[in-house]
């Protein structure tokens, strides 16, 4: 069961910074796992467990509160998405594939290159302020976890 669990937050990790893995939900899931085989069921891992969910649904909706807040529409979100994955796909120009995504959703919708520019700017940096709390919460669970494990 030790050998699943570091796995799972091995795949947390990876999944924090690639979109097609769910990171936070994975390293929920070794938390769980470990709370199952050490038959200790704590508030504060239950919590724990809570903001991995938490963090889930939150870097969902990021890109496009951050996209509204710099005066975007819904497509430079959504364009920002499909980029990241084309440009995952296409090897390591995720972020200009983001970049290039919200410029041209955003672009198709106001005609307007400057408001394009911002927007996508927006919708990149939500992005990564998704990724910048994934790869916080995959990292430190693990740290906790063992760090428990070891008192």
């Amino acid at each position: 069961m030790e050998l699943l669990i570091i796995i799972l937050f091995l795949t947390g990790i990876v999944g924090a910074v690639l979109p097609v893995l769910p990171g936070s939900l994975i390293t929920a899931a070794a938390l769980v796992a470990g709370m199952y085989e050490a038959e200790s069921f704590t508030i504060n891992t239950w919590i724990w467990v809570i903001v991995g969910v938490a963090v889930f649904v939150s870097d969902y909706f990021l890109p496009s509160i951050l996209t509204k807040l710099g005066g975007g529409s819904k497509r430079a979100a959504i364009g920002a998405g499909i980029g990241l994955l084309v440009g995952l796909i296409t090897g390591p120009v995720m972020i200009v594939g983001a970049l290039l995504g919200a410029f041209i959703g955003e672009y198709m919708e106001q005609k307007d290159t400057g408001q394009s520019l911002k927007s996508a700017f927006m919708a990149v940096l939500g992005l990564f302020t998704g990724i910048v709390i994934k790869l916080v919460y995959t990292i430190a669970m693990p740290i906790l976890y063992y760090w428990n494990v070891m008192s």
